[in-house]
């Protein structure tokens, strides 16, 4: 595992996942462009996560009344220290999440193939998706990508993303997807009767 520098950790409401960009409205002076920070989920929960996402700032723009807009590019998986951003926004030491498990991998081809289904099922019921979407052979990279692509709250993305190594994160994100598209044939069943 490597240790990052000291970084800011900014509660956010929303997950960002790894290779996905975002905008933030901020109301901080002290970001710019290149800065790198730490996103993490502000949940109703009173336990806080342990798993956000080191982002690179892309932009910065100016708001009316001190505020801006920040545009965000998340680039890895982090673990915060515990309590690290229970009061809001606070500096802490993090550290790379080991992305690569011991356990056996799971077979790539079944969650491409599942995520087809997913996106099928989706476009089917007018929710829209790319059903030719193909997943990157890294499993790290492929693990993000289909965290990306589903379709679930908040909280239940973001305990995706703390399911662990890639292998857990791709095993839990077909058992999700799996679920989906279930949910989402049973509700074009019930609306063809």
């Amino acid at each position: 595992m490597t240790v990052a520098a000291e970084l800011l950790i900014v509660p956010i409401a929303r997950v960002l996942v790894p290779g996905t960009r975002m905008s933030l409205r901020r109301s901080r002076g002290d970001l710019r462009p290149g800065l790198s920070m730490v996103v993490i989920l502000r949940s109703e929960d009173p336990s806080p996560h342990e798993v956000g996402t080191l982002a690179r700032v892309l932009g910065v723009r100016a708001l009316d009344g001190g505020d801006a807009m920040i545009r965000l590019h998340g680039q890895h998986l982090v673990r915060v220290p515990p309590g690290a951003s229970a009061g809001g926004e606070t500096r802490a030491e993090v550290i790379e999440v080991d992305e690569v498990g011991p356990g056996v991998p799971v077979a790539l081809d079944a969650v491409e193939r599942a995520l087809s289904r997913y996106m099928a099922v989706r476009a089917e019921a007018g929710f829209g998706g790319d059903v030719y979407r193909r997943l990157s052979k890294d499993p790290v990279v492929a693990s993000h990508e289909v965290a990306s692509h589903l379709q679930i709250s908040w909280p239940e993305l973001q305990e995706l993303l703390e399911a662990g190594d890639a292998s857990r994160r791709l095993k839990k994100g077909l058992e999700v997807m799996e679920r989906e598209t279930e949910l989402l044939r049973r509700l074009l069943a019930s609306e063809g009767s």
